[in-house]
């Protein structure tokens, strides 16, 4: 089963670099982020500057990251891992014998956690490329990015069944790390909008010939 995973996981490494360049490399593995993780390529990434040029690139540029995630959760739908919780009807996964998600709730049907999350990320992968046809600051793409995938993350964590454990009792360490993510990227992308530096508007002369 170890293989299987980590042969999945090149094949969908390998379709992310073909989205996102092969600076994704730098970045954590496909299907492995986590939201404080990508708050933490981030920071990397402005404390690099002009040195960490191709990191940078992909942090402020982060479709093809989000588009990697998409593809990691088909894997773990392969490998039927990060699933859902039993739905309590006959609607839901029934996963292979051979699975982790067998093993744990048996012929039960689960909720589509990671087919929901795959398809939340295309949707986010959309908006991104709309918010990249607009005027803003550089680093805010990124802070949406972050934002967006918090709020679905933390949304369908209620879905999950691979883990339950609550930190004090309240949310799992997904959503809290989810809400964490989220405030901070949000002051952020606050931050960026008053004092971040724009791209200058190209002024064209209408009487100037080329």
């Amino acid at each position: 089963e170890r293989g299987t995973v980590q042969h999945d996981q090149h094949a969908v490494l390998g379709l992310a670099r073909l989205v996102g360049g092969d600076g994704i490399d730098e970045l954590l593995p496909v299907g492995q982020s986590q939201n404080l993780s990508l708050l933490g390529q981030g920071l990397v990434a402005v404390k690099l500057g002009g040195l960490g040029g191709q990191l940078t690139e992909q942090v402020s540029a982060p479709t093809g990251n989000i588009l990697g995630q998409a593809l990691g959760r088909c894997a773990n739908l392969l490998n039927g891992d990060a699933f859902g919780a039993p739905t309590g009807s006959s609607f839901g996964i029934i996963y292979p014998t051979t699975t982790l998600a067998y093993h744990t709730y048996g012929d039960q049907p689960l909720w589509p956690a990671e087919v929901w999350e795959g398809q939340l990320d295309v949707v986010i992968f959309a908006l991104l490329l709309l918010f990249r046809t607009t005027s803003h600051a550089k680093g805010q793409c990124f802070a949406l990015y972050v934002m967006l995938y918090s709020l679905a993350r933390f949304g369908l964590e209620f879905l999950r069944g691979d883990y339950t454990e609550k930190v004090l009792g309240l949310v799992t360490s997904a959503q809290a790390t989810s809400i964490t993510a989220f405030l901070i990227a949000a002051i952020f992308f606050i931050g960026l909008q008053l004092y971040g530096k724009k791209p200058k508007k190209i002024r064209t002369n209408p009487g100037h010939k080329v």
